[in-house]
């Protein structure tokens, strides 16, 4: 679930929302879609490179 506080940063970060629900805001949900969606791909991103640092740290000792 998407806190008020996410959904407010996002906003901040991808101003083209503000625009998107000031016409159509039935697209919230959408707006919470694409914010969960980014959070997974992030922190898959932040495990992938947690994985790259821990194998480029066996390859020196």
């Amino acid at each position: 679930m998407v806190m008020n506080q996410e959904v407010i940063q996002y906003l901040r970060n991808h101003p083209k929302w503000y625009m998107t629900l000031s016409r159509y805001p039935e697209s919230y949900y959408d707006l919470i879609n694409e914010i969960e969606s980014q959070k997974h791909s992030s922190f898959l991103d932040k495990l992938d490179k947690v994985s790259l640092f821990i194998s480029m740290l066996e390859m020196f000792q």
